[in-house]
């Protein structure tokens, strides 16, 4: 069985460590690192104030770099900046103590390089020194002078000794790379590699982003409803009733013997438009966020939805009371995007909806009767719901085998469910 890391190689027998391919790899990987380090010392001396920004990049290079010797995958121990937040993207980074510690792996790096640009030049010294040794005693007799007053005899009948002691200096070279390797890949795996109590903090932080993400993007669907309805609907309103005194004005003329059929026939049509307008605005604003949902709470508008879908709807959600409007507004979508496909592509006709508080959880099911095969990567609505679901720390099942029935099932917990009055005071619908 091979060798997995470059540690497991070293401590196998020499004949396999130096026969596989991890003193190569040992050695390319100190030629890397006296790279880096050659390209850091200039890098780091005139950029002094962007070495924590080196440091992410270094940090980021050396979780891969490290997967050379054998070592696994490691994720980034940085907590991943939303979009929203791109701005102060700087900030975070140098708030994280992650960022600190590849700082340090790039000191690490910069000293390592060094040492190991040392290593490979005296290896490559001796190298040279053991090949002139034999080339030059195999022609003579020459005296060498090896460190202070050492000095040896090479000529044609010794110079083959040189050979058994070039094959030590590999054997001893191979190792020395491969510790060197695995010690200086072993010092950045630590200072690179995420901690549980980071991580712990990475998730909790993007569960709060994506929580405030869905209460804003809830609060500006509030904000567009009560818009539309304050302000677009109410002028539509005002339009139509212009257009009633516009009527009985013409009525008057008609009554004076006034041809005024061809303003009638307009004044219809302008009417007719008025209200198409204003259903188209009703049903507009109710896809937005229904202002029942606001104003009276799940119950009220579940019910108001069973009064205009297409299938029967069966209601067991008594006695929920006011829930947080994160929670009923993604309860409310799921049971509108359930009867919606329901009814387009189920075929069904019947819609069961049950809601309910379960062990601190609320629960909501729907069940419908039509011919299954629902299938959430064929369209956004149901990821849409999941994700919404996910947001606010929950989870949506879909059962929809062919045949049928379908049955939706989320679950959202129950920290924030129960509507405080700072909430009742926040959503409260403004006056109309």
């Amino acid at each position: 069985m091979a060798a997995a890391t470059v540690w497991e190689a070293l401590i196998r027998p020499p004949w396999r460590f130096l026969g596989s391919r991890w003193p190569w790899l040992a050695l390319l990987y100190l030629l890397v690192s006296a790279v880096i380090g050659v390209v850091l010392l200039p890098l780091a001396a005139l950029t002094l104030l962007l070495l924590p920004l080196w440091g992410m990049a270094i940090g980021a290079l050396e979780r891969r770099r490290t997967r050379m010797l054998g070592f696994g995958r490691q994720p980034s121990p940085h907590v991943l900046v939303v979009p929203e937040e791109r701005h102060n993207w700087l900030g975070i980074r140098l708030t994280e103590a992650a960022t600190w510690r590849e700082t340090c792996a790039l000191l690490v790096d910069l000293v390592w390089g060094w040492l190991a640009l040392a290593a490979v030049f005296l290896q490559v010294l001796m190298g040279a020194v053991l090949v002139a040794m034999a080339t030059v005693g195999a022609r003579e007799n020459t005296e060498i002078l090896l460190f202070f007053d050492t000095r040896i005899t090479v000529g044609p009948s010794t110079w083959w000794l040189v050979l058994p002691v070039g094959a030590l200096a590999l054997v001893l070279f191979a190792y020395v790379n491969a510790l060197l390797a695995g010690a200086q890949a072993a010092l950045l795996r630590v200072l690179c590699a995420p901690r549980n109590s980071e991580m712990a903090r990475n998730v909790e932080r993007l569960t709060r982003s994506r929580l405030a993400l869905v209460e804003a993007f809830e609060a500006e669907r509030r904000r567009i409803e009560r818009d539309l309805h304050d302000g677009v609907q109410q002028e539509l309103v005002t339009l139509a009733a212009r257009l009633g005194l516009l009527s009985l004005d013409l009525d008057e003329l008609v009554e004076r013997g006034v041809d005024a059929s061809a303003a009638r026939a307009a004044l219809e049509s302008a009417q007719d438009q008025a209200e198409h307008a204003m259903a188209t605005l009703r049903s507009t604003v109710r896809g937005i966020h229904p202002a029942v949902l606001t104003d009276e709470g799940l119950e009220a508008a579940l019910a108001e939805l069973a009064g205009r879908t297409p299938v029967a709807l069966e209601l067991d959600i008594a006695g929920l009371g006011r829930l947080a409007p994160s929670a009923e507004t993604a309860a409310y979508y799921l049971v509108s995007e359930s009867v919606t496909n329901a009814a387009k592509h189920a075929d069904a006709s019947r819609v069961g909806i049950a809601a309910r508080l379960d062990a601190g959880s609320l629960l909501v099911t729907v069940r419908d009767d039509g011919r299954g095969g629902a299938d959430e990567d064929a369209g956004s609505g149901l990821r849409g719901l999941r994700e919404r679901a996910e947001a606010l720390g929950g989870s949506l099942t879909v059962s929809s085998p062919t045949g049928g029935p379908t049955v939706l099932t989320m679950v959202l917990p129950a920290s924030g469910l129960s509507l405080t009055k700072e909430m009742e005071v926040r959503d409260a619908p403004a006056p109309r």
